[in-house]
């Protein structure tokens, strides 16, 4: 979601006066051979080319805030997902765009999730999204029989639609796996399935009530579902317990004022239903009203971890706080500090730097997890805390990048193959002035050859070009958004680890506004072409 679409992250502009203390990794050699990086957006590369369908991205509008997934079934099929702006000259706003490669990467099929605003088929007409004007905040996850189900939040901002007193929701979407089923063909009033996929259907997990829709003073009233994340377990039913089990979390924010619980709903029978939502962030010495942020693991025998970041009002402390279940998550514990952050916007950055909570869960320790986060300590830098005793207690933080300058690193993602620890981020190392222009995608591992924890390999560039995130293309030209994470995903092979990147970036913005003062209006030729970027990443064990 862009800037102008004022989402209830009201304490991410409080600042935390709190100084991080952290191990510096050594820096080691290179183990990672990296490809070229791919254009996962299908576009008109700067010129015109007409009216936009959810498979061609006719007028070179925006996309953003990067998800990604390997199918356990067949590593060549890839799935992400993004904040997709393409058909904001045919439906009015942003949606889910979702992607599909089966070549591991070097092309992608794109399409929408139906039910947007111009869809009259009739997938888009049975919809429980439609007649909401946006969706956003994606997440793309497979099951172990290779389905897909996608996660997103859609709301409405304004009075026009007929359902004001439920204007948001928390949905998930499923696309069963059907290999050798046809691509579908999109329209400006449809959404053509992925090879191999067929779409199954859309639930509603949790709704909210009068969110962007009713303006005041304060922004928003009501409730508002808001910065969700899924994970399904994949282990062997002999295993986990929970096998098969559909997870999904998110913040309810309830007026702009009020407090902000993380909730959790689940599914046993293939995302057909949901568990309602039950709140896990309140309570115990580090339970707080404020949380969001938050991200889910599973670990190898079932066990679920939620990590997400917490805002203490009367303290004015960020932290990043975890909470566990042993059973499917039904029950959960109490939540433990992992550890406390200093969270300002960052300096010298036009687009929004949120810090938020990432979990992942050692595939094969089920005593270890690890959580990532960002921290400014003069400059923004990655850290990684881990525990070895199933998240009760945790060491000390620990550096991830190498950090020859002063520049940020922000927006980590980690995940966790074969006992190997897989790190990505977004970086300003390569700009030559305070103004940030140079933007990079940076990678770093731990536990394969390069060492095994606490060090981290040398920090690896990604990106085969730097871009400038500082672009304004939202708002009329007055405002930058990037998003507000990226994400990897990872899988050992069997000789190597393959990673999968996936980010936003501006490299075929053309030309980059940096006047903060309205205007120029896009072109749909350039000015507004922010695009997704994969790369996929083979990492020796």
């Amino acid at each position: 979601m862009n800037a102008t679409l004022r989402r209830p992250l009201r304490f991410l502009t409080l600042f935390a006066c709190v100084a991080l203390l952290a191990l510096v990794p050594s820096a080691l050699g290179g183990h990672v051979v990296g490809g070229a990086d791919v254009k996962v957006t299908n576009d008109n590369s700067n010129v015109d080319g007409g009216v936009p369908n959810p498979g061609f991205d006719a007028q070179n509008r925006q996309s953003n805030e990067t998800t990604v997934s390997i199918s356990p079934v067949n590593p060549d099929i890839v799935a992400a997902g993004a904040n997709d702006y393409r058909m904001v000259t045919v439906a009015g706003d942003v949606w889910f765009g979702l992607y599909v490669s089966h070549d591991g990467g070097s092309t992608w099929f794109n399409t929408f999730v139906p039910g947007f605003p111009s869809d009259t088929s009739a997938a888009g007409l049975a919809s429980p999204l439609l007649g909401l004007d946006a969706s956003g905040d994606p997440v793309v996850r497979f099951d172990s029989t290779g389905d897909l189900y996608v996660n997103a939040i859609a709301f409405n901002r304004n009075f026009d639609q007929a359902d004001r007193p439920v204007d948001n929701l928390v949905y998930v979407a499923k696309y069963d796996y059907t290999p050798g089923s046809p691509a579908g063909t999109s329209t400006p009033n449809s959404a053509g399935n992925p090879p191999g996929f067929t779409y199954a259907g859309t639930i509603v997990v949790d709704r909210g009530a009068v969110g962007f829709a009713v303006p005041s003073v304060i922004g928003f009233a009501g409730k508002f579902t808001d910065k969700n994340w899924m994970e399904i377990d994949t282990n062997l039913p002999a295993a986990s317990p929970c096998a098969g089990n559909v997870y999904v979390a998110h913040t309810n924010f309830h007026g702009a004022r009020g407090n902000s619980p993380i909730v959790f709903s689940s599914s046993s029978d293939g995302g057909a239903t949901f568990t309602g939502p039950k709140t896990i962030s309140t309570g115990g010495p580090s339970g707080t009203p404020n949380n969001q942020g938050v991200d889910i693991a599973v670990g190898p025998t079932g066990t679920l971890y939620v990590a997400y970041n917490a805002f203490e009002r009367s303290t004015g402390v960020d932290s990043i706080n975890l909470v566990k279940s042993t059973d499917c998550g039904r029950k959960w514990s109490q939540p433990v500090l992992v550890g406390v952050v200093n969270a300002p916007q960052a300096p010298g950055v036009a687009f929004r730097t949120p810090t938020f909570a990432f979990v992942s869960a050692d595939d094969t320790n089920a005593n270890i997890v690890y959580v990532a986060y960002q921290s400014l300590a003069g400059d923004y830098d990655i850290y990684v805390q881990r525990s070895t005793d199933g998240g009760s207690t945790w060491g000390a933080p620990v550096q991830a990048n190498d950090d020859p300058g002063s520049r940020h690193q922000i927006f980590p993602t980690i995940d966790v193959s074969n006992g190997a620890l897989h790190v990505a981020w977004y970086d300003f190392r390569n700009s030559a002035t305070p103004a940030n222009e140079a933007l990079d995608v940076y990678y770093a591992s731990s536990n394969t050859s390069e060492g095994a924890y606490p060090s981290f390999s040398h920090s690896e560039r990604v990106t085969d070009v730097s871009h400038n995130g500082n672009c304004l293309m939202f708002g009329g030209g007055t405002a930058a958004f990037h998003g507000d994470y990226n994400e990897l995903d990872a899988r050992y092979v069997g000789a190597n680890h393959i990673v999968h990147v996936a980010w936003a970036d501006n490299r075929n913005v053309s030309p980059c506004d940096l006047d903060p003062a309205p205007g120029p209006a896009s072109n749909n030729t350039g000015n507004r072409n922010q695009n997704i970027y994969a790369d996929m990443l083979t990492v020796a064990p």
